[in-house]
């Protein structure tokens, strides 16, 4: 009697693993697909050459190395592009190679050096990069601050390899006052006063002494942790406005040290958009941006195809892959985009375009009509343009769908199923065949579902093999909320 209990027990122990082990994969597919910015991110991507970004990197640090006086650059990509990415890795390169650098001896940073080999193209050589202090500032995050300059300095100071610390949450003038202090030797104890002042910056330009001040703490700075600085502004075009402007002209009227190098990672149109709401729809932003930027370098495009490897959107042999693909290429997502995008379509709709479904009476078909191609071509909407996706459920505009299905991504061959007898998308073999147009097609296919209305004598719509009805269409809308008995997630 105890083995036959031993044996049921190990039978159920077995079948919930077995439960487990699907389970886990049902979780995986609502997992995030986007690389956040961390250290260990930064460091496995440099490892895996991910996005096939290595040889960007290395030259765009191989042009900070070269350069020898002031220079402000504007790196140049859509939101979602992978610019914070890019730069942290750069000022990850940038530390190993700094020899002042606290961690400068690590093993990890062998490793940095290592992959900046693999990088170099045929005939180039590794420079031998000169020491460069490297500060990320965040301006988004620290556009409530009173004043730019001042949350500068202070990224500044935590940056380098120092034991002088102290507490963001003293005010900014005590802050300024220190650290003057600090490097300069001099007494500015007055400075702190100013604080108490409604515009301490006021007091400081009638008193003529903020650029000496400045200028001081950048050459103590820099003959003890480097030749020069490089600091990599991000988030500028997501600031406020006054913000926005105030930190380009502080950098401008303050920072223009031959010593010093800028980054600014932008969105230049949307940081257009930002300058002209702060000075006027008619201002000319364009311009007005030259002024700070000496050099506009566009992001390089990230390689898609290994990505997709990555997160595993490149299996050809399932047609929700291929879709999927087609709406990220039709909506021109960048990568923050393809993850968000990615994630919401596996969850919505994975089980049905992979595992053993059968659909087959008409109107099973109709949902797996659905499932395949209308799914993923309104996630994709829903994501890039709200309000495209609100016209599209309206049955006010049928363009997203005809958009991806007619892209030249996706066979027409994949529609077969919506031809009625002797009707043909190609040039016809036989004079009984009908040519008709895909487009035509699939405005009658969207119609049924979003405009006809069922309520009356007509109960369904056939197209084709297809059968569309009431019923088709709010199931539909079921599986894109994520509501529907096809989703699997696991948060």
């Amino acid at each position: 009697m105890k083995a036959i209990t031993i044996i049921v027990i190990v039978y159920e122990l077995t079948e919930l693993l077995e439960y487990d082990n699907a389970r886990k994969g049902i979780c995986d597919t609502m997992k995030s697909y986007e690389l956040q910015p961390t250290h260990e991110n930064i460091m496995a991507t440099l490892a895996d050459n991910l996005i096939d970004r290595n040889k960007d990197v290395f030259r765009f640090t191989t042009l900070l190395d070269n350069i020898d006086d002031s220079c402000s650059i504007a790196l140049d990509g859509r939101w979602g592009s992978g610019k914070t990415f890019f730069v942290k890795q750069i000022k990850m390169i940038l530390e190993a190679y700094n020899p002042f650098y606290k961690d400068a001896a690590s093993d990890e940073n062998a490793l940095i050096k290592s992959y900046m080999e693999t990088c170099k193209q045929h005939g180039d050589e590794i420079p031998n990069l000169q020491p460069q202090v490297a500060v990320y500032y965040d301006s988004w995050a620290n556009d409530n601050d009173v004043d730019p300059i001042l949350s500068i300095i202070y990224e500044i100071i935590q940056s380098v390899n120092s034991d002088f610390s102290f507490k963001k949450g003293k005010s900014c003038m005590q802050v300024a006052g220190t650290i003057a202090e600090f490097f300069t030797g001099k007494k500015v104890t007055a400075l702190i006063d100013l604080s108490k002042e409604e515009d301490p910056f006021a007091k400081l330009r009638e008193q003529k002494n903020i650029h000496e001040l400045i200028s001081a703490f950048l050459e103590n700075l820099l003959a003890e942790q480097g030749n020069r600085l490089v600091v990599f502004v991000d988030e500028l075009d997501r600031c406020k406005p006054n913000y926005a402007v105030q930190l380009l002209e502080r950098i401008k009227h303050y920072f223009s040290s031959d010593l010093v190098t800028f980054v600014f990672s932008v969105n230049l149109d949307q940081l257009q958009h930002t300058i002209k709401r702060y000075y006027g729809n008619d201002f000319d932003a364009c311009r007005y941006l030259d002024r700070f930027f000496d050099l506009r370098i566009s992001l390089p495009p990230a390689n898609l195809t290994r990505y997709y490897q990555k997160i595993g959107l490149n299996n050809g042999s399932y047609v929700y892959e291929n879709v999927c693909r087609a709406v990220i290429k039709v909506n021109h997502f960048e990568l923050r985009e393809i993850a968000k995008f990615y994630r919401v379509a596996k969850t919505a709709a994975y089980k049905p375009t992979h595992g053993n479904y059968h659909f087959g009476f008409s109107d099973e078909k109709a949902l797996q009509f659905c499932l395949l191609y209308v799914v993923p071509i309104m996630i994709g909407t829903k994501i890039s343009n709200i309000e495209r996706y609100s016209a599209f459920v309206k049955g006010e505009d049928s363009s997203p769908l005809i958009e991806v299905m007619n892209s030249g991504e996706l066979g027409v061959s994949m529609c077969s199923s919506l031809l009625n007898m002797k009707e043909t998308f190609s040039e016809p073999k036989q004079q009984s065949e009908v040519l008709v147009k895909l487009t035509d097609k699939l405005n009658t296919v969207y119609n049924a579902l979003f405009t006809q209305d069922y309520s009356n004598s007509i109960y369904e719509k056939h197209i084709g093999d297809l059968s569309f009805s009431q019923s088709t269409h709010d199931d539909l809308m079921r599986i894109v909320s994520l509501l529907s008995d096809f989703s699997d997630f696991c948060i």
